[in-house]
């Protein structure tokens, strides 16, 4: 501040604002030290922050990542240096909003600028594949083809051969231990997972939709989880309406009760192992343990991934009044408690 002498006694006194002189040159200074700051700023982000790593590394960024997570797990995967610097240069440029999610091949040792660039690319190593419910084991491995990942070629294979949950197997061997336990969802797959790596990340969303509650109410059903899942992928292959499903699960355990064949259409066609617009008698007669026409209870195991909706129907469902059903030409089942109300509304629907 600017001192300044009265007159009366000669003594100093300071004013409360600093000359003009002075208020222009800390105002140079500042913007020096600033400019300063910049360069030394965009030295050590653009250079000096690479970390002493040469090789790759896969980047999940998942849906709704938060910066610090992003900066963490780049940080943590010998990306960048400091997670710190990523958040700052993010919070600088206020570019943190624009990162893409997804799955990432990245260089260890970039510098933040170049990991930045990179997440906001979108140019991700990764794709998303939607498996429709009801889907096979087959059908899965042609999505997954399609899509362009590396394990789709052997994923059939080890579908057969790999079963890491304990729940899925039951009394009677199946020829693919997968089949009903990929959960139908909406996945982010690197393009360079194996097929172990698909199945273990389809197996784990089986898991964790399958909560307490729900397994809770399988055991007071007295269904174990394989019980559960194989009853939800004959309704989710019968139904193609969401308010039919509870109904049908309700025909088939009013069957298993009194030991009625279940007769499911769905299961000669799986037995088949490819789709008919329309099944023969014959068919029915095919020498499978699929055919539950032929064999009492429940088949062998799943018949395609039953969605929860599905599963949901079977847990709420109970032994009713009807023992069969009949689709109509639009998709909705009538339902029938006798053999003769069934023939008469067949024929009232398709004729003689």
């Amino acid at each position: 501040m600017e001192d300044k002498k009265t007159e009366d006694t000669g003594e100093t006194e300071r004013t409360l604002f600093p000359r003009k002189e002075d208020r222009r040159k800390w105002s140079a200074l500042g913007g020096i030290l600033f400019v300063l700051v910049l360069l030394m700023a965009g030295v050590y982000f653009y250079d000096f922050d690479r970390v002493g790593l040469h090789g790759t590394a896969m980047v999940d960024v998942p849906r709704n990542s938060t910066g610090r997570d992003i900066a963490d797990t780049l940080e943590k995967k010998g990306v960048i240096r400091s997670s710190t610097l990523f958040r700052l240069y993010s919070r600088i440029l206020g570019s943190g909003k624009s990162l893409q999610s997804g799955t990432y091949k990245m260089k260890q040792g970039m510098t933040v600028k170049e990991a930045m660039t990179k997440l906001r690319s979108g140019m991700t190593e990764s794709v998303f594949v939607t498996v429709p419910e009801g889907y096979t084991v087959h059908q899965i491995a042609a999505l997954l083809d399609e899509a362009g990942v590396k394990g789709a070629d052997d994923f059939e294979g080890e579908a057969a051969s790999y079963g890491p949950l304990k729940y899925q197997y039951g009394p009677l061997p199946v020829s693919v231990k997968a089949e009903g336990f990929l959960f139908p969802d909406t996945y982010n797959i690197p393009k360079e997972y194996t097929a172990r790596q698909i199945c273990d990340m389809m197996y784990k969303r089986t898991d964790d939709m399958l909560t307490p509650e729900i397994r809770k109410k399988a055991q007071a059903k007295h269904l174990t989880l394989h019980d559960l899942i194989t009853l939800a992928s004959m309704v989710e292959r019968e139904a193609r309406f969401k308010e039919d499903q509870e109904p049908i699960a309700s025909v088939m355990l009013k069957r298993l009760s009194i030991g009625m064949p279940l007769q499911i259409d769905a299961t000669i066609q799986y037995a088949l192992g490819s789709p008919k617009a329309e099944l023969t008698i014959q068919d029915t007669r095919i020498d499978s343990p699929y055919n539950t026409y032929t064999h009492k209870g429940l088949p062998p195991g799943p018949i395609g991934s039953p969605g929860m909706d599905a599963i949901e129907a079977v847990l709420d469902a109970q032994p009713g009044e009807y023992l069969y059903y009949v689709a109509q030409p639009d998709g909705h089942h009538v339902f029938t408690k006798s053999y003769e109300e069934h023939q008469a509304e067949t024929e009232n629907i398709y004729g003689k």
